[in-house]
């Protein structure tokens, strides 16, 4: 009988992409994606935001976990530094998030989607 193994990922055989179909940020957010699982609803990632990006408040159909790993996120005026770490219930509530040097964070999503969903817009009421 096989053994289970750990699968791995390098961060430099992983290019960064615009982020348009995951979270849904846009305006020069790029993501890496580590590990992706339809079936169990699983994304990893890293996600990088540019100098200056204003996250609105939001929410996904998701729970999620934030590592930051370089830069800062300031979440409602409480600043976030490398090995800080952030957490979410699904379908709550959360940010603003801002981004005045950059960052880039580790995150983990478990649920059916990622996207983020903002106040007021179709299918975005939270």
């Amino acid at each position: 009988m096989a053994r289970p193994t750990f699968h791995t990922a390098h961060r430099w055989d992983l290019e960064w992409e615009d982020d348009v179909d995951i979270l849904t940020l846009r305006n020069g957010v790029q993501v890496k994606v580590y590990f992706q699982d339809p079936e169990n609803q699983q994304t990893d990632l890293l996600i990088r935001f540019p100098p200056g990006y204003v996250e609105p408040e939001h929410a996904h159909h998701s729970t999620h976990a934030i590592l930051v790993l370089e830069g800062l996120q300031i979440v409602r005026g409480e600043h976030q530094r490398p090995g800080d770490y952030l957490w979410a219930a699904a379908d709550v509530p959360h940010g603003p998030f801002e981004y005045p040097e950059g960052c880039v964070v580790f995150g983990s999503f478990r649920g059916p989607s990622a996207q983020h969903r903002y106040p007021g817009s179709p299918g975005g009421e939270i």
